[in-house]
């Protein structure tokens, strides 16, 4: 393969990503990137690449790639930079030229913090922050960012507090972590507080809509976990399953009896919804709530995103992009080992994948739409 490429771009800043594309046209251009690639999250024509450095102290990268116009940008996050603990890039976002991720630092307890970058601007700023006892503490009491997702000009993400809330009288160190209050009844439960539904705005995360407070038997149960956004609305998931789909600006515009199940993605884009529940796709139509379609999948496959009617979804270390009209699939099979990942907007499918060592061991493709649609017939 390395024959037919030419470089076009090369960082220099700690030399970790190289980016390169085919002088043909009938080859797909490629990212290559010196740390392995984590996840992706595309929007229009750029992709947001979450990168990981196996060695510790030399600090994870984010690398938005634009492979139309051939140019990229690289940012140096303050994940992985010092060694011990839990330090990583769970979660990145893109909208427009916005990119945002999330940053996982912690040794007894877990710091979360969320930070944004405008392309061209030069300037990470600092969105929130947040800590629990999810590290070697083990306990879920504590604050929380997550679900951090954006297409066009909204970039959303979600926030709230937990604490453990023991039945009255029960026999609790009082310096262990709990609710000042105790439990409605007899069983210990989580008490979620402060649940937001937030986006960012001018390097500010701003309140669209607050939830009530709630009990719940688990984890991440919350009542406006955000599970897709597109075409300027946020779709948001209740504990039974049923979807609410905001505007922007916090007014309800819908509200989806999707039955409760196990879930497996989400995506959502224009008056399309899908998702997989028990193994099967199914789509919905965001306007009306009405269930349209079901697709059998194979069991295990997980749902990444809807562009135009072709839905893409990762079953294994196969990517799948299924056309919803007539049951039609296209399947891309990258080498190497590891997880892989994919997204497809208006410009064209992006997927990820990883080679075992090297100096570039990361790969991200880009095939455009027009020739995404020619191979699906």
């Amino acid at each position: 393969m390395g024959k037919a490429w030419l470089a076009l771009a090369a960082l220099v800043v700690a030399g970790s990503l190289s980016a390169s594309a085919s002088t043909s046209p009938a080859i797909n251009p490629v990212l290559r990137t010196k740390g392995y690639v984590v996840q992706i999250a595309a929007d229009g024509p750029r992709v947001a690449v979450a990168t990981e450095f196996s060695k510790e102290n030399k600090c994870d990268r984010v690398v938005v790639w634009n492979p139309v116009k051939r140019a990229n940008t690289q940012i140096i996050t303050r994940a992985n930079c010092e060694s011990g603990g839990v330090n990583d890039i769970p979660e990145i976002a893109l909208a427009g030229k916005r990119v945002a991720w999330l940053e996982a630092q912690g040794g007894n307890y877990l710091e979360l913090s969320l930070r944004s970058r405008v392309l061209d601007h030069g300037k990470t700023e600092a969105i929130g922050s947040a800590s629990n006892g999810n590290g070697a503490a083990e306990s879920p009491d504590g604050s929380y960012l997550e679900n951090v997702l954006g297409d066009g000009a909204l970039l959303v993400f979600n926030s709230w507090s937990v604490c453990t809330a023991y039945p009255a009288g029960s026999d609790i160190d009082p310096s262990e972590p709990q609710c000042d209050f105790p439990a409605s009844g007899a069983k210990t439960v989580l008490y979620y507080s402060a649940q937001e539904l937030r986006k960012i705005v001018n390097g500010k995360g701003v309140k669209i809509v607050s939830a009530p407070d709630i009990e719940a038997s688990g984890l991440r149960t919350m009542s406006l976990k955000v599970v897709a956004v597109g075409t300027g609305r946020i779709a948001t998931q209740q504990p039974d399953g049923s979807v609410t789909i905001y505007s922007a600006a916090g007014s309800v515009s819908k509200e989806i009896a999707v039955p409760t199940g196990k879930f497996s993605g989400f995506a959502l884009q224009g008056s399309q919804l899908a998702t997989v529940r028990d193994g099967k796709l199914e789509l919905y139509d965001a306007d009306s709530g009405t269930l349209v379609k079901t697709i059998p999948l194979a069991a295990g496959s997980l749902l990444h995103d809807l562009q135009n009617g072709l839905a893409v979804y990762v079953h294994g270390r196969k990517i799948h992009v299924l056309r919803l009209s007539d049951g039609r699939k296209l399947t891309f099979s990258p080498p190497g080992k590891g997880s892989v990942d994919a997204q497809i907007e208006s410009s064209g499918l992006f997927y990820s994948y990883n080679y075992k060592g090297g100096r570039s061991p990361g790969r991200v493709v880009f095939v455009p739409f027009a020739r995404v649609e020619k191979k699906l017939g």
